[in-house]
């Protein structure tokens, strides 16, 4: 189960779905699961300077909270996309 904190419910169901969302197309690429890893990252990396350019933070700042996040999703349980993966 993800443990986010004291995050709705409503909210974790959506990051769920995007998480399945996102395993499901990296599956169908055709790369290989850390082909797949690295291009999270380098999404992780373009949406860091996107919410920079849109205020959120210095370059720098935005990408250090990418990595945190990232970081932090690589703590949580993958049980929760079964519900979505089917």
């Amino acid at each position: 189960m993800l443990k986010l904190d004291n995050m709705d419910r409503a909210r974790v169901d959506r990051l769920g779905a995007l998480a399945a969302h996102v395993v499901e197309h990296a599956l169908a690429s055709g790369l290989a699961w850390d082909e797949a890893i690295l291009a999270f990252g380098i999404a992780a990396t373009a949406l860091a300077m996107k919410a920079s350019d849109q205020g959120a933070g210095t370059p720098e700042q935005c990408a250090a909270q990418a990595e945190r996040r990232l970081k932090s999703g690589m703590t949580q349980s993958a049980d929760v996309l079964r519900a979505w993966l089917g």
